[in-house]
């Protein structure tokens, strides 16, 4: 099932290249939001190592609409969704967000 953007950034998330070239390198990273007007060779780049791990991509219109969209003061070129792990307790029956 397709998530929509804005279900997307209600979740987890990390801000910025930095944060989401590391998230996708340690897999913690689950969908990443790319605002259109980023410089082509970050996008070239980003969407060449999400395509490698197998994390999907999302375009969002310009870099200030995401920043808004996230709760910044300024423009964002990148989002990464974070992947909701789950630890199950020793009875098996309780579980934690991660």
């Amino acid at each position: 099932m397709k998530q929509s953007i804005i279900d997307l950034l209600s979740a987890d998330k990390v801000i910025g290249l930095r944060q989401v070239n590391r998230g996708i390198g340690d897999d913690a990273i689950r969908c990443v939001l790319i605002a259109a007007d980023t410089e082509e060779r970050i996008r070239r780049e980003l969407t060449a190592l999400c395509r490698s791990r197998g994390v999907p991509v999302r375009f969002v219109p310009s870099k200030e609409e995401l920043g808004k969209a996230v709760g910044i003061d300024v423009d964002c070129a990148t989002v990464g969704i974070l992947k909701v792990r789950s630890a199950v307790s020793a009875n098996g029956l309780s579980t934690e967000t991660k």
